[in-house]
């Protein structure tokens, strides 16, 4: 199942900014590759002078630059600097005005944010500390020029804004173009789509798929119009423009953290208002928790129709079952889209007596099937479940329903279950040795097989084929094909529907049972 490219993706959460700030810059990088390289510059700081503020908390997924955010107060009226213009550029400079409102254009015509283009100027686009050429100090004018940058930036966007007696107004915003690294109208676009997005108050977005994606949370991309994360931000700041309909939500915190809670105990229920904030109904179509530790109590249930203005507040439970921190992902799918909420927990024991259950933290396993591949596939590791989940595969890869439940450390009476890693010659795909033995045995047959970990999961094995009270057989199927790949399964009928196809059953006894897992 290496199709996942595990450790290929770079994923996490992205940090709250800072509470108070005054004069702030971003700066903005844009990558001439589609693709990325693994050491990325990050493209933008923070400069800050503190100031008391009303706190705030930032909505999840897309950013503000300021927190509390910071808008525009009417339009954006900028002018172009054509200056130092790429060289590839510099005979075309009325295209270059038209692309840069046409970038521009991408937004407004999804959010009420408006510009104004007040001509040439020779005043130069302000940059600020951190960039090669520091001009620290507003001055009033929001120019677009050229300039040169780091050879690794394509191009550097600066914002100020200030303190308007209960709100932030963004007074300033300045775009710095490279002129070595931009040398199609085509970059030209794809890069101002991106560094319009910081002029007006959206900072790097910690959804990948989003057109403000970008250090340090995410990668860029080679997206060309904004997507629902960057569309949500820009509307959540500035509101739909005249004449549109849509529901969209502002309201929804980082996350939720339960903090500390006893292993086998629900722990006390949280809470979340679920606001539209758009001028359409908003209707809730599904929820789905990655996690069986977590779990949708009551409220913005499926069916739910949530009309403007109005609310529903979402309750959730969390029941840890082993020691440790844990973290989950809730998804609300709605005409919107779908919103995710960031859900974690510490389990901890309710006494010093010691871990439960012998010591040995019991996990689910969960089942997964590849429809381009037609192979199947097995994974416990949270990181994992959620980028299958989630989808951000090469090929989409889809929960079956089926899982059972292993010791992710060892306890007594159980065997070290190994993953190894199938490469593509031999199957893309992976294999679960019950045994030391087989393990080695595996290793020795098959040289090219990657062993990922040599204690994968912890299993009790069969005594002819007969597993131990309080457990269940696991059944274990082979597809006989070039491209090997195994079934494990507990329900007995799914394996001798494999059989039926022709898959040959593997394991002990008459029933060919491979492991015993706990009930």
């Amino acid at each position: 199942m290496r199709d996942t490219t595990f450790r290929e993706y770079r994923f996490g959460s992205r940090a709250a900014l800072v509470a108070a700030l005054f004069w702030t810059l971003a700066h903005c990088a844009w990558a001439q590759a589609e693709t990325f390289a693994a050491a990325v510059v990050i493209d933008h700081a923070l400069v800050e002078i503190p100031l008391a503020l009303h706190s705030g908390t930032p909505p999840p997924k897309f950013q503000y630059l300021f927190t509390p955010n910071a808008r525009w107060k009417g339009p954006l009226r900028w002018k172009y600097n054509h200056a130092h213009a790429a060289e590839a550029l510099a005979g075309d400079k009325v295209e270059i005005v038209a692309r840069l409102a046409q970038s521009f254009e991408k937004w407004s015509s999804l959010c009420a944010i408006t510009y104004v283009y007040d001509g040439e100027t020779t005043v130069p686009s302000n940059r600020a500390a951190g960039d090669p050429e520091p001009a620290p100090l507003a001055d009033g004018v929001s120019v677009v020029g050229w300039g040169k940058l780091d050879p690794e930036l394509s191009g550097w966007a600066s914002a100020w804004y200030r303190q308007d007696a209960g709100e932030r107004v963004i007074i300033e915003a300045d775009i710095t173009l490279s002129s070595t690294n931009i040398a199609t109208m085509s970059d030209l676009d794809r890069l101002m789509t991106h560094e319009w997005g910081h002029a007006f108050g959206l900072d790097h977005s910690n959804t990948e798929s989003a057109i403000m994606a970008g250090p340090p949370a995410t990668h860029y991309n080679a997206l060309l119009t904004p997507q629902p994360d960057d569309v949500r931000g820009c509307r959540c700041a500035y509101g739909l423009p005249p004449g549109m309909s849509a529901p969209y939500v502002c309201s929804l915190p980082q996350g939720i953290d339960f903090g500390e809670a006893t292993i086998g105990t629900e722990a006390p229920v949280q809470r979340v208002t679920f606001t539209n904030s758009g001028n359409a109904p908003l209707s809730i179509e599904d929820s789905t928790v990655n996690s069986t530790q977590f779990r949708h109590v009551a409220g913005c249930e499926p069916g739910t129709l949530v009309l403007p203005a109005a609310s529903c507040t979402l309750e959730v439970a969390v029941t840890p079952v082993a020691e440790g921190a844990f973290a989950a992902q809730m998804a609300l799918y709605t005409n919107d889209g779908f919103y995710e909420l960031p859900l974690a927990v510490t389990g901890v024991y309710a006494t010093s007596g010691g871990p439960l259950d012998g010591g040995a933290e019991i996990v689910d396993v969960v089942e997964y099937y590849n429809a381009t591949l037609d192979h199947f596939f097995i994974t416990w590791i949270a990181a994992e479940i959620a980028h299958l989940d989630a989808g951000l595969t090469p090929s989409l890869w889809t929960r079956t329903g089926q899982s059972f439940r292993a010791y992710a450390t060892p306890h007594p009476g159980t065997s070290a279950v190994c993953r190894f890693y199938i490469p593509p010659a031999d199957g893309n795909s992976h294999f679960f040795g019950r045994s030391a033995a087989e393990c080695s045995a595996s290793a020795l047959a098959h040289p090219r097989f990657v062993l990922e970990d040599p204690q994968y999961m912890h299993l009790q094995v069969p005594t002819a084929g007969a597993c131990p009270a309080a457990t269940r057989a696991v059944y274990r199927a082979f597809n006989n094909q070039p491209d090997a790949n195994h079934r494990y399964t507990t329900d007995r009928a799914v394996r001798d529907l494999m059989a039926a196809a022709g898959w040959i059953a593997e394991g002990d006894g008459d029933d060919l049972v491979v492991m015993c897992a706990p009930e």
